[in-house]
């Protein structure tokens, strides 16, 4: 049997060639920043240099390691962990509470969020109407509109495919975060049978979205809901809402997480993870693995986050559709059989120019969406300290 010493040297790369692969992402870092230094205050200029500097220093790790889970990691934890921080304060600052009362919903002030996305399309399309009480526009008090959200989900998307789950989505790093607590796993063993529990969910979803007219997922069945924005609870119903909204968050989003080092909510719940799951047919990239390398030793499929690994695609040489390209299957084989691969193009024909040209992009887009809400959380701790 081959030695199962790693074959990636720890220095993969010198530290001048890595440097200049990073340089356009320190550019692109400092291009997306600088309305930050010519128009804000010392807080968010503060905050804007910090996230360029720890966007920049986590693409050189990148690029000298060889690795892309354990650095990407880095930012999509901070990424969960302060998203709410920005958006609480901003919500209380705009009208004193989380909560909306439902004449603000009417009105349209409430800021739209890409998990709606799925539930749009049917009743668009036999009604041309929205079901999402916010406006279509951006408007003073709602910058975060229907139309620029959609936007920036279908650019992001057509580049990264579901790799917006691992990059971009603000409220997976919340769940990698209580993942990544324990050394090991409390819980082992989990049926792969769940995986396909999103698919109903979506399906249930969008067609009781369209039969009520209302974002069915959204009013009852988002975890995150419990540390962004909820209904006013006012009466029974909005109250068995937010101890829904509690409940799945305690359970989806902490606990199982914890005991299982596993993404469960977005494996094993999440409807628009589902859906990001079909644009992985069209996107560029995938993780393929070499036959000739593996020795199916599964250390792949115990890494991967979101099971989207079985003994029979890794046979096949293929992840399955749900794959979010986080790396970790590729950081944790020793054999060097994961690869990333650029489709149209042989398995073992230059991975790491596949790795290279997918993250530009992955990271570009991390940068510019989920580097900004790095910056205004930070800038936001930082109007908070005591002794300004």
């Amino acid at each position: 049997m081959a030695s199962s010493v790693l074959t990636r040297p720890p220095a993969f790369r010198s530290v001048g060639r890595s440097l200049l692969l990073t340089l356009p992402i320190a550019l692109w870092s400092l291009l997306m920043f600088t309305p930050s230094f010519m128009h804000s205050g010392r807080d968010s200029h503060i905050g804007a240099a910090v996230v360029i500097v720890f966007m920049t220093t986590l693409f050189y790790e990148m690029m000298r390691t060889g690795k892309t889970y354990r650095w990407r990691r880095w930012f999509f934890v901070a990424l969960g962990f302060l998203f709410p921080v920005g958006f609480i304060a901003a919500l209380i600052a705009l009208r004193g509470t989380m909560s909306i009362p439902i004449e603000r919903m009417v009105s349209g002030d409430t800021p739209f969020c890409y998990m709606v996305i799925p539930m749009l399309v049917v009743p668009a399309a036999l009604t041309r109407a929205v079901v999402f009480p916010g406006s279509i526009l951006p408007t003073a008090n709602n910058p975060h509109s229907i139309a620029v959200m959609i936007g920036i989900w279908l650019g992001m998307t057509l580049v990264v495919g579901k790799a917006w789950c691992s990059y971009i989505c603000f409220f997976g790093g919340i769940e990698e975060g209580f993942a990544g607590i324990a050394k090991r796993a409390k819980i082992r063993r989990l049926d792969s049978r769940l995986r396909l529990v999103p698919w109903a969910i979506l399906i249930f979803v969008v067609v009781l979205s369209a039969a009520l007219f209302e974002p069915v997922y959204c009013m009852w069945l988002c975890p995150f809901k419990a540390v962004t924005e909820y209904p006013a609870v006012h009466s029974v119903e909005t109250a068995i809402q937010m101890s829904i909204f509690i409940t799945l968050f305690a359970g989806l989003v902490v606990a199982l997480p914890f005991l299982t080092k596993k993404r469960t909510q977005c494996a094993y719940f999440c409807p628009f993870g589902a859906f990001q799951s079909l644009f992985n047919k069209i996107n560029l990239f995938e993780i393929r693995f070499d036959r000739e390398k593996c020795v199916d030793c599964t250390l792949c499929q115990t890494a991967c986050p979101t099971q989207a690994l079985s003994a029979e695609s890794i046979r096949e040489g293929r992840t399955l559709m749900n794959c979010m390209k986080c790396g970790a299957c590729v950081d944790s084989c020793k054999k060097d059989a994961a690869v990333w691969h650029l489709k149209g193009t042989k398995v073992a024909l230059k991975p790491e120019r596949a790795r290279l040209l997918f993250l530009y992009g992955a990271w570009a887009m991390a940068t510019m969406f989920g580097g900004s809400i790095l910056a205004n959380s930070l800038a936001t701790m930082l109007h908070w300290l005591p002794w300004k």
